[in-house]
């Protein structure tokens, strides 16, 4: 009979090595989008100050709700005293684009292995987590588990969210007006845009034409109110993209 020294280890006990190696390379990848983050955070922390919340009220939405352009956008309509309803219906459209981004990663991750697992991966889910793991999957070299990969991806965007949020509270009334701070949120969604465009390398890629549909559609669709145009637009995109992709052009 073989001993427990010759049996061949378990994935069990290869785990561990590998998750953290996982869950590091996606904190890596994650982290060079930090430079966007700071500004963003730093403007809700002000803005909340101005809209009359307290730190611990703040800090409680940055840790609960973890969405900054929701957050943004809650914050000045509580300033200008709007129906509660109306409020929480326009955060629910702002971050519609979720289940979108949901869909997408979770077929690249597969089904979550418990609840606490679902949540987690929902939790972590944003824009730049989303967007660094498409990009590294998209890479033939790529070996990490995805899944701790793409918690690791979102770490830093947490962090930096949670930390700068509390900066901008306390500093909101020192920073100048004259710092276009509020720049660095669009730059930072159009470098994640660019990341995702040029990943594969295609020249004429499903992708590519499914991001000018949805940004074509989006302006067109701008006058629909709560912002559900952008959802319209995204939904246009992924069917020109699934269409594409359907017909031979490969899509990521």
């Amino acid at each position: 009979m073989s001993s427990p020294e010759d049996l061949p280890k378990t994935s069990l006990e290869i785990l561990p090595l590998n998750l953290w190696a996982s869950l590091r390379a996606g904190f890596l990848a994650g982290s060079p989008l930090l430079l966007g983050i700071i500004p963003f955070g730093i403007i809700y922390g002000a803005t909340a100050r101005s809209a009359g919340l307290s730190l611990p009220q703040s800090v409680s939405m940055s840790l609960a709700v973890f969405a900054g352009s929701a957050q943004l956008f809650f914050v000045n309509l509580w300033a200008s005293q709007v129906a509660i309803p109306i409020l929480v219906l326009t955060c629910l459209a702002l971050n519609l684009r979720l289940l979108i981004y949901g869909a997408s990663i979770g077929l690249k991750l597969g089904p979550p292995s418990s609840y606490p697992m679902a949540l987690l991966r929902s939790y972590i889910l944003t824009d730049e987590s989303y967007a660094v793991s498409t990009v590294a999957f998209l890479k033939p070299n790529f070996k990490h588990q995805k899944v701790f990969f793409f918690i690791g991806s979102g770490l830093p965007t947490w962090l930096g969210w949670q930390t700068t949020c509390v900066m901008g509270y306390l500093l909101g009334s020192i920073i100048p007006e004259s710092w276009p701070l509020s720049l660095a949120v669009p730059l930072l969604f159009l470098s994640l845009l660019i990341s995702i465009l040029r990943a594969g390398g295609e020249k004429a890629s499903a992708k590519v034409i499914s991001a000018a549909v949805a940004g074509l559609s989006a302006i067109v669709l701008g006058f629909i109110p709560l912002n559900l145009g952008l959802i319209v637009a995204i939904a246009l995109g992924v069917t020109a993209g699934m269409i594409l992709e359907s017909k031979g052009h490969p899509a990521p």
